[in-house]
């Protein structure tokens, strides 16, 4: 009898992040393309991403960057709405502007590579309707992709079957952060990054403010976290942290940011059947 071994895949994920764009591809299990492009480098010249996707041969399947994400879609099969679906942005100008996913889109439906868009956490049936009323942003594509990561990690760690998986991940970008709840391998609630300060994004804007505010822009949505306030714009989260010994403005700033996160925290654990079930 003749065994017959099977192929092994070769799959690439993109995470088009605030500060880079990172790309990892693995053959089977081994990494062959771990690797990062500054996102401002992405929004002068797209053609970069797409010079590194062709340089892996023989991929089988490609998770494309894929922003507030669709219900599991071909990227072959992408329409200008669904383009826009993934940005949320109105203004062609402004879609431009946005780390230059829809160009790239576009120019991966050119390429013959197999490529998907991954949902959003509001796409999932394992997230009651209730908690999705007047949401938008519960978790994009990319947190949905590390929640995963969290319950293969909780799998190898306790050596527990995905179904009894069960954390809250914080998940902390360069830009936002984001509140995932886990349950029986599951995700079934989550507070997206523009409902939470982040090193970069305001949170949720109270109702009054927005009001004064008047003309909210997307632009609005990616200032007024932690740096913000610090008044130091580029420097890392790391860096800030360590002034925050000294500076009591960027102390404000990093103990709003934690409030933030800590009140994000306890409130999704309410959405748990049992918060007895947490493991961390």
């Amino acid at each position: 009898m003749i065994e017959v071994t099977p192929r092994e895949l070769t799959a690439l994920g993109v995470d088009p992040g605030s500060k880079s764009w990172d790309f990892f591809a693995l053959k089977g299990n081994e990494v062959i393309l771990d690797t990062s492009i500054p996102s401002k480098e992405i929004v002068q010249e797209p053609q970069k991403a797409i010079n590194l996707i062709r340089t892996i041969e023989n991929l089988d399947l490609m998770v494309a960057p894929s922003g507030f994400g669709l219900p599991l879609k071909d990227v072959k099969d992408l329409t200008e709405k669904d383009i826009f679906f993934t940005l949320l942005k109105f203004e062609r100008e402004d879609q431009k502007k946005l780390l230059g996913l829809g160009e790239i889109l576009r120019l991966i439906k050119a390429e013959p590579t197999k490529a998907v868009i991954v949902p959003g956490v509001k796409h999932l049936p394992t997230v009651p309707n209730y908690r999705k009323i007047n949401k938008i942003d519960m978790g994009t594509s990319d947190k949905l992709c590390t929640a995963v990561v969290g319950i293969r990690d909780q799998i190898e760690t306790y050596q527990i079957k995905p179904e009894e998986s069960n954390f809250i991940m914080v998940e902390i970008g360069y830009g936002f952060t984001a509140v995932l709840a886990i349950e029986n391998g599951q995700i079934i609630d989550g507070i997206g990054g523009s409902n939470i300060m982040g090193f970069r994004a305001c949170g949720s804007l109270d109702g009054e403010l927005a009001y004064l505010i008047k003309n909210i822009h997307k632009e609005n949505i990616y200032k007024g976290g932690v740096a913000s306030i610090a008044g130091y714009y580029d420097l890392s989260l790391k860096e800030i942290t360590l002034l925050a010994e000294n500076d009591e403005q960027v102390k404000t700033a990093l103990k709003a940011y934690i409030s933030s996160v800590k009140k994000s925290v306890f409130g999704i654990s309410s959405s748990f059947s049992k918060r007895i079930k947490l493991k961390r």
